[in-house]
């Protein structure tokens, strides 16, 4: 069964798309990256491999991989702890995506969702390369 608080049987659909816990992070990701699907597998591929900017595709995966490994640290901290505290697991996951995005060299897109994104996470802003225009007769 799943931790003490939730009595359902815990598989990894549950687990990492359905728990309490999990919703909350997934509904904070929905928020970020105005999605409206990230509810399995199938749907969080199809979200990191869309049509962004370098930079972007690379903050999707961080905060998906470190979403799913949050989550399990949740359930490991209420199983064996008894303590969750998903406020303090988003603040760590925004926390790495900085840290990892900071570190990239990916560039992003000269658009508002690529700025809102990388502004939430506090990421440097990059342009992409500028193409220099030539004369064409």
């Amino acid at each position: 069964m799943c931790t003490p608080y939730e009595k359902h049987e815990e598989s990894i659909q549950h687990l990492f798309f359905e728990s309490s816990n999990a919703l909350h992070i997934w509904s904070w990701v929905r928020q970020i990256f105005l999605t409206y699907h990230l509810s399995n597998k199938d749907y969080l591929l199809s979200f990191i491999k869309s049509d962004d900017s370098p930079l972007v595709k690379l903050i999707k995966l961080v905060v998906i991989t470190f979403s799913i490994w949050m989550i399990w640290r949740m359930r490991n901290y209420a199983r064996f702890q008894d303590k969750i505290e998903v406020s303090r697991t988003i603040s760590v996951i925004k926390d790495l995506t900085c840290l990892v995005g900071n570190l990239s060299k990916a560039s992003m897109k000269n658009d508002m969702l690529d700025f809102n994104v990388i502004t939430f996470f506090g990421i440097n802003t990059r342009s992409g390369k500028v193409l220099r225009p030539f004369p064409v007769r």
